[in-house]
């Protein structure tokens, strides 16, 4: 039998609906780090999304283990490369959550160009500011698409239909340079995995380049971001705004200053949090599990 420890909140319903009698799945979502090293000798399987750390420590202590799935595309809480070198599989179901994180990618630029969070906040502060919310148009803007993977993808096809100019970069397929999109587009925004070649690939040039009326929006991964310099480019306003739903620090603490910039609109990192993603990375995960195993 093989013993499969899911440390974080999944969608328990395809678990419970698998017969197979050669899988246990053991649901422990709020398990610590600490309760993880003490039991994770006893799995052959471990299934996480983005809480839990699978550190060298952990898969040094996984003496069985053979699989690491993780719900969902990121694989920065995954130490890789210490997977590899044990033999362990590690999957991921990028496809799953790239709807969802597209749709909020969209809703955030919608709420910078449409000023939205102030209007909603002046109303239930009995409020009628109308003046002051004069917006903008996606349609006619140009927009930079970083990353062209499955998100990137879908975020170009929505903002054309909108009619807006839209160029791409990824190292395999472009539109145009880094410099190039930086330098002309009305609207960033980011969708890459964090990786030694993406830490802080947007730095004080790219952010430079920025034209003073445009608007930088991160929904992938923090640490992608120079925090500094993008803190510096708008508390002086060189960009007009960011929306950002990822930190360099997570969970965001009270005191952040970024909880303090009037042009910024920040969200607790929301863009994969659907049920449907989550039903979706749970049963690709969890059918590429067997299908290992039964290999085995």
């Amino acid at each position: 039998m093989f013993k499969i420890l899911i440390s974080d909140k999944i969608d328990k319903s395809i678990i419970d609906q698998i017969k197979n009698p050669k899988f246990t799945f053991d649901y422990q979502p709020e398990i610590t780090p600490e309760e993880l090293l003490k039991v994770i000798p006893n799995y052959a399987g471990l299934v996480v999304r983005s809480r839990t750390k699978v550190t060298a420590n952990v898969i040094d202590r996984g003496h069985n283990l053979k699989v690491i799935a993780r719900v969902g595309s990121g694989l920065d809480n995954v130490d890789i490369i210490e997977a590899k070198k044990r033999k362990i599989a590690v999957i991921n179901s990028p496809e799953s959550n790239s709807g969802a994180v597209t749709e909020l990618a969209v809703g955030l630029v919608l709420s910078l160009l449409r000023k939205l969070p102030r209007a909603y906040s002046s109303m239930n502060e009995g409020l009628w500011i109308k003046k002051e919310l004069k917006g903008e148009e996606i349609e006619g803007k140009k927009v930079g698409v970083i990353g062209y993977g499955h998100i990137g993808k879908r975020v170009t096809k929505i903002f054309t239909a909108f009619g807006a100019k839209v160029d791409y970069y990824s190292r395999s397929e472009k539109t145009n340079s880094l410099k190039y999109i930086f330098k002309h587009s009305d609207i960033i925004t980011v969708h890459l995995p964090l990786n030694n070649a993406t830490k802080n690939l947007v730095n004080a040039e790219l952010l430079s380049l920025m034209k003073p009326t445009s608007y930088f929006v991160n929904t992938s991964r923090g640490g992608i971001v120079e925090e500094k310099t993008l803190f510096k480019a708008l508390q002086q306003k060189k960009i007009a705004g960011a929306a950002l739903d990822v930190f360099w620090q997570e969970p965001l603490p009270p005191t952040s200053p970024w909880r303090k910039l009037p042009n910024v609109i920040i969200s607790p990192h929301i863009a994969a949090s659907t049920s449907e993603a989550l039903k979706k990375g749970t049963k690709i995960v969890v059918d590429e599990i067997i299908k290992i195993f039964s290999k085995k």
